[in-house]
């Protein structure tokens, strides 16, 4: 019999300790419910692009230790890293790697939650979370390009100084004549490691809050009665498993990064110099180095805004209650379209011959 109580205390005390972390942090609030589809790979396809950001936060970390974030001794430190700090090459190459994967991924999600219709009432919110976390990986890739300083993040860092000159007084935060006291650099890397990753921390927050008050979306195929009976009757896992799933396709993902990593290490050019455009902007940028060559530097602020602000008016102009991508083919049509667009621009800027655009020199 002295066995039976101490077995029951045991269970309590785990249970009272469960409890106690449960009523304060409300842990198993995760345990909402999720469909059944939301484990498909097209559905995972956020989760993937947040276990990329993590993966991405854990490397960047460790590079943090490494780095001079200034503009004599930048260049320096990605050296140092590259060829004497432990595993510094090949967290440097993780680091770089990932990012590609982060926007694969990252595009990859808001073309199935436009075909899927995702975006409609009452997920607006959803959409618009989205595209601004969008925006907030652009400055994330952008301020990460140039941290490097050699050739190309010099250039780079020459066209942010030209833009922020076109904005006038709007752009001086961003241009080196803001202060003397710290360099542009420095303050490109304090953007990149803390106040880029805490708009994306709150962004991601409200984004996450969003879905679950309105339930990841319902599969789109068939009329909207269809759709609705569908989502009534499907059956549901716990969002617990989801991340389970998603923790899955993360590993997946970092186990083809380092294959990734081992076959293409990142590279490194020698220390930039000033005066001379003679390279191209990464893979994710160079779509827009076609409309940099016809219509000059304004370009770099001019389509993006058009881009930005025709996916931010989606939800406002497809208003209708079809969801299935047969039914809205004229919008299928237009995203075929403009992802075609997106690919023809970034092969020819990848084949164009490089020209000066910011006036550094022929």
């Amino acid at each position: 019999m002295s066995g039976t109580p101490a077995s029951a205390d045991s269970g309590a005390g785990r249970a009272g300790v469960l409890g106690w972390v449960d009523d304060r942090f409300g842990l198993d609030a995760l345990r909402y419910a999720v469909p059944h589809h939301a484990n498909s790979l097209a559905y995972t396809l956020g989760g993937i692009t947040m276990g990329s950001l993590v993966l991405l936060v854990v490397t960047g970390v460790y590079l943090a230790q490494f780095y001079d974030p200034t503009q004599a001794g930048a260049h320096t430190s990605v050296v140092y890293i590259t060829d004497t700090a432990f595993a510094g090459a090949l967290i440097r190459s993780l680091h770089y790697w990932l990012a590609t994967a982060f926007v694969a991924a990252l595009v990859l999600h808001m073309i199935r939650t436009f075909a899927t219709a995702s975006f409609k009432a009452p997920r607006e919110g959803i959409w618009i979370t989205g595209i601004v976390l969008f925006l907030l990986a652009a400055g994330l890739l952008f301020s990460g390009t140039v941290l490097k300083q050699d050739q190309e993040a010099l250039e780079a860092l020459a066209h942010n100084d030209e833009i922020a000159r076109l904005f006038g007084f709007a752009g001086f935060w961003f241009s080196a004549d803001f202060t003397n006291n710290v360099s542009v650099v420095t303050r490109l890397y304090i953007a990149h490691v803390s106040i880029l990753p805490a708009f994306v921390a709150a962004a991601l927050a409200v984004h996450m809050l969003l879905i679950k008050r309105h339930r990841i979306s319902p599969l789109p195929w068939g009329t909207p009665e269809q759709i609705a009976e569908r989502e009534r009757s499907e059956p549901s896992r716990t969002f617990t498993s989801h991340l389970d799933h998603i923790g899955m396709w993360t590993v997946v993902l970092l186990g083809l990064v380092l294959i990734l990593a081992g076959l293409a290490p990142a590279g490194l050019g020698p220390a930039g110099v000033a005066g001379i455009e003679i390279t191209k902007p990464p893979w994710y940028f160079l779509w827009l180095y076609p409309w940099e060559d016809w219509i000059g530097l304004a370009a770099l602020y001019i389509i993006p805004a058009i881009l930005v602000l025709g996916l931010l008016s989606i939800p406002f102009l497809d208003r209708s209650d079809q969801r299935d991508p047969r039914r809205r083919k004229p919008w299928m049509v237009l995203a075929a379209a403009v992802v075609a667009a997106w690919l023809a621009l970034t092969i020819y800027g990848a084949v164009s011959v490089p020209v000066s655009h910011t006036g550094m020199g022929g």
